[in-house]
């Protein structure tokens, strides 16, 4: 009977480890999958209206079945790509950037609209940035309370109070959505430097710390990283 049982229980932990290794297989494939059919959805499905118009005009019937309707999104999305590629080059010339200037500088007026549409435009400005220009640094810092340590990124330049102490502005995300978080100023000599690039930091906050990358060191601070009063005090 002792033999019939531990042969169970062998197969119990194969099955949930075979188990576990296929669930750990899936999940990267069926999110990319939602996050592929969305878009694909979204971004297609802007001008698929447009599309269904066109064709009534041209004497067409309207889409019946869901393979008329992936024809639809299709051509929509085509249709969108084709549009963005006109827009830039029309957005390139003297003419283009007339016409956008005028209707920013409207929309900026307008009261309502100029608070979500400057947010919104400095959003993607933000985003668009390529990694070393949106984050300068990847830091280690305590945070949030002494002793604790977190990841930081160094966003911008440094800052006075009253003339004396050197401040930098540190974004802190959360995890393990990194687009939130924490904007704190904090004093040079406070933070730590470390050999992570942008990707690699964002890869560890993604997963909870389980990407963490084996070559993950803290370094020490450079000189050229030093506060004017840092060095100074080195002199």
């Amino acid at each position: 009977m002792e033999p019939l049982n531990k042969f169970f229980n062998l197969l119990k932990i194969d099955i949930r480890k075979r188990m576990l290794t296929g669930l750990l297989l899936i999940i990267p494939i069926y999110v990319t999958f939602f996050v592929v059919k969305f878009l694909f959805t979204f971004i297609g499905g802007t001008l698929s209206p447009l599309i269904k118009k066109i064709f009534l005009l041209c004497g067409a019937e309207l889409p019946r079945t869901s393979i008329d309707e992936f024809i639809i999104t299709f051509i929509g999305l085509i249709f969108t790509f084709a549009s963005l590629y006109f827009i830039g080059i029309f957005a390139a010339n003297v003419i283009g950037k007339s016409i956008i200037n005028y209707f920013e500088n409207l929309l900026t007026k307008t009261p309502g609209i100029s608070t979500i549409y400057s947010s919104a435009k400095q959003i993607v400005h933000l985003i668009s940035l390529p990694g070393k220009q949106a984050f300068k640094r990847v830091v280690i810092l305590d945070f949030p309370r002494e002793g604790t340590k977190s990841i930081g990124f160094v966003t911008g330049g440094a800052i006075k109070e009253n003339g004396n102490d050197t401040y930098i502005s540190v974004f802190v995300p959360t995890t393990p959505n990194p687009t939130t978080g924490f904007l704190i100023y904090i004093k040079e000599n406070s933070v730590t430097d470390t050999n992570l690039s942008v990707e690699e930091a964002c890869k560890t906050l993604f997963s909870g710390g389980m990407l963490t990358p084996k070559h993950f060191t803290v370094l020490f601070k450079t000189s050229s990283h030093a506060t004017p009063s840092e060095n100074n005090n080195a002199s």
